[in-house]
């Protein structure tokens, strides 16, 4: 049955309005309910305007959301072959791709959002956390350069070049990028394991044992930071403290600190991801 214009303009509305909302792959839903029902919603959208490029791109958004990234994926692809006007879903695709492992596809839709959106500081922290994943640290460190050029308070971005440096071995360089990370977000709890891991590589076991401590009060059952609390603790002669604790938490399931590559060993540094689902 064909729509009314006032249904179908009130439709068209309602998407940029949520298309405004928010300008991340995944959105901000608070909770898996709330994203399962804006999919249930934006796939009634879909179907009755199935041309509609901006609710594949919402659609897209929920998929990513609940870590469907191959829904999300196609979701993104059908908006761009609708509109490659959706610079959103040239965005979301890039994210989701880079989780599935497909780096080079990834980098090349973070590419065009960037050609088109160059004073993104989030884009650049993201596209440079995928060169990370690739090895590319030349790369990486000019991505997560500007991108703090672009946005000193962007925490993130911060962590990630902190990461780079210390890959080089420029271990001051890296305190100080971990050391923001923490100033301008507490509740970065990988940002605490780094900064500890770099106190620990120099020698400085106490000041690596106080930072621990503090980001194991955000996340006490972190895997890598007990594990890593372990090896300072044998390092300062606390054997049996060690050992105890070792033995706890070679118990407790690895890390997720969201988008990783790979998890990080115990005194290896945290590989660079997204903080937060979907940021």
């Amino acid at each position: 049955m064909r729509r009314s214009v006032p249904m179908l303009l009130h439709i068209i509305l309602l998407a940029f309005a949520l298309l405004l909302a928010g300008g991340r792959a995944g959105a901000e839903f608070q909770t898996r309910e709330e994203a399962l029902a804006a999919l249930e919603k934006y796939s009634r959208m879909i179907e009755a305007e199935p041309h509609y490029a901006a609710f594949h791109t919402l659609h897209g958004d929920a998929c990513y959301a609940l870590n469907d990234l191959y829904g999300a994926m196609q979701s993104y692809s059908n908006a761009i072959r609708l509109d490659d006007a959706q610079d959103r879903a040239y965005f979301g695709r890039g994210m989701a791709l880079g989780r599935m492992g497909l780096l080079e596809e990834s980098i090349a839709d973070l590419d065009v959002y960037i050609r088109r959106h160059p004073e993104s500081s989030v884009a650049y922290t993201k596209r440079g956390v995928r060169n990370i994943w690739r090895n590319n640290l030349e790369a990486a460190e000019r991505d997560l350069t500007r991108a703090v050029e672009l946005d000193p308070n962007n925490a993130e971005a911060h962590d990630d070049l902190g990461v780079v440096h210390a890959k080089h071995g420029r271990l001051k360089q890296a305190a100080h990028h971990f050391s923001a990370a923490i100033r301008l977000d507490p509740g970065y709890q990988k940002a605490y394991h780094n900064l500890a891991i770099v106190f620990y590589m120099t020698g400085q076991h106490p000041e690596a044992l106080q930072i621990l401590d503090a980001g194991l009060q955000l996340e006490p059952n972190s895997r890598s930071s007990l594990l890593l609390k372990a090896g300072i603790l044998q390092a300062m002669g606390r054997v049996a403290e060690a050992k105890h604790l070792a033995g706890q938490a070679e118990m407790l399931p690895e890390d997720n600190w969201s988008e990783r590559s790979a998890m990080a060993e115990p005194g290896e540094m945290a590989e660079p991801g997204e903080k937060g689902g979907g940021k």
